[in-house]
Order: C-alpha cells, then sequence, then structure tokens
C-alpha cells in the first residue's frame, strides 16, 4: 500500500494541447473541460495520441480519464524540451504500459476489475519539468478511442498516509415510494461513489501548500482525483475517484506542528 494522492488539473488546463485527428464535434480541447462524459475523441484507435506544451513547474502525475480503451489497449508517455524530442529523442519515456492502469497485463483476466469507462494513470518516480509531454494509445479491439479528461500534475501526497477510519461508499440519489398495497415504484438515477478521509499528522507545509492550493484553486465547483491507494492492483479503478471536493474544511492545529484535516470527495458521472 502507498499514500493516498490528491491531484488537480490547474497545470494542464493551462496546457496548449493537440491530438491526433477528432471528428468537429470532440476535440482535443474536451480533455480541459471538467465534464467527462464530453470526451475528445480520436478516429484512429491505434494510433491515438496527446500532446501538451505545459507552463513551467514539475510534474509528477499524468492520466488520462474515463477512457474507453480495452483490456488489449497500451499507453506510452514521452517528454521533451522540443516537441521534436518527443519521438525522435525523448528524454523520458515510460515504455509500453497497460491503458487500463489497474492491469498488470493483456490477458483476458484483466477484465477483473474494469469500469464501464477506466483510467491511465502514470505516477512517476520524481517530477519531472520538461515542456512537452506526449501520452500515445493504441487499441486493436476498439474502432475509435475516447477520453474524458486529463491530467498533468504535480501531486499531493502526504509523508503520513490517511488515518484508518477512511469511508468509501457509493450515493444512490434514486427515488423509490411503495404503494398501500406494497407494489414498488422507482425513479433511477445515476450513482456516484465518494470517499471520505482524514489526515491526522499532517505537516505545516503539506496544509499550507500543497492542500492550500488545491482547496483554493478547485473549492467545490472545480474537479480533483482521489487515489486512496496508488498500489491497489485490481481495484484501482473502482478506488479512484475523478470527482469535486463537497466542502473545505478548515485545517486543525492539533498539536506542535501537527495539523488535521477532513477531506469528502464525490465523484462527477458526467
Amino acid at each position: 500500500m502507498k499514500n493516498m494522492v490528491i491531484a488537480s488539473p490547474i497545470l494542464s488546463d493551462q496546457a496548449v494541447i493537440s491530438t491526433s485527428e477528432s471528428p468537429s464535434g470532440l476535440p482535443g480541447s474536451n480533455l480541459q473541460n471538467m465534464a467527462i462524459k464530453q470526451v475528445w475523441r480520436s478516429l484512429d484507435s491505434m494510433n491515438a495520441w496527446i500532446i501538451a506544451q505545459m507552463p513551467e513547474g514539475g510534474f509528477d502525475l499524468i492520466a488520462v480519464l474515463g477512457h474507453n480503451g480495452s483490456s488489449q489497449c497500451s499507453a506510452r508517455v514521452r517528454a521533451a524540451d522540443t516537441e521534436s524530442n518527443l519521438t525522435a529523442s525523448p528524454s523520458y519515456d515510460s515504455g509500453y504500459l497497460p491503458a487500463r492502469s489497474h492491469q498488470v497485463g493483456y490477458a483476458l483476466p484483466d477484465e477483473v476489475g474494469a469500469m464501464p469507462a477506466n483510467h491511465f494513470i502514470h505516477i512517476l518516480a520524481a517530477p519531472q519539468s520538461y515542456e512537452f509531454w506526449r501520452i500515445d494509445f493504441n487499441d486493436p479491439n476498439t474502432e475509435y478511442f475516447d477520453a474524458g479528461r486529463l491530467y498533468i500534475s504535480k501531486i499531493f501526497q502526504p509523508a503520513t498516509n490517511m488515518s484508518y477510519n477512511l469511508q468509501e461508499g457509493i450515493v444512490d440519489p434514486s427515488r423509490v415510494s411503495v404503494t398501500v398495497s406494497g407494489r414498488v415504484s422507482s425513479k433511477k438515477n445515476p450513482k456516484r461513489r465518494y470517499i471520505d478521509l482524514n489526515l491526522d499528522f499532517a505537516t505545516e507545509a503539506e496544509m499550507r501548500e500543497d492542500s492550500f492550493d488545491i482547496e483554493y484553486s478547485q473549492g467545490v465547483t472545480g474537479d480533483v482525483l482521489i487515489i486512496p491507494d496508488p498500489d491497489a492492483g485490481a481495484y484501482l479503478q473502482k478506488r479512484t475517484i475523478y470527482g469535486r471536493l463537497t466542502a473545505l474544511a478548515p485545517t486543525i492545529s492539533a498539536a506542535f506542528r501537527i495539523f488535521q484535516k477532513n477531506y469528502r470527495i464525490e465523484e462527477i458521472t458526467a
């Protein structure tokens, strides 16, 4: 188990994005829109790519969220100081990875743990500050490649992990009524997942820098990505939530140089 990760798209939303060929109604700019079902579509699923020219800064998370890639889809991340070197001589190259990041390979058993739409999540061993980033997808099993959101971000990963009172659940806003005779009548609405967690031993730097920056920029209206355990394996898709903070809890000074914080994040489903 690794420590939890929270990230925001504030840096990649400032990037200049170009992509492989897409229809006019589903452009690459949709990757910078928080409506995850308003997708970018690549017409060639075996040669789908995203190039991001990033602002200054160090980045240690590359994520393409809400994609339709099959269990046979591969992804590759490259970075360089010039766009031409992304393919000619990349300074960073992840090699080929499963596009569904809960997988360890491409066999049929890797279907286990998949969601209707899945995430590609790549966390770097150390932050990198290259200006140009390229993510390639190759899927022999789909006609086109869709993706809903791009994150190239600096992660917040606290030195001391969240406490053991972690809560993960599902909100079902469906309405159900029962008649006098006992007949059930219902109106089904989309479910959304949530996570409620506490940091009880955070440092001042973690609260005043990492956490503050995410809360101040995103508030309760912007989107964030929460990965409770980057080592969750087959459960990674089910546990990772693309969503929003439902409230901004106060930072509590619990003891000398020890800070506490609560986060509740609910899934964005559309």
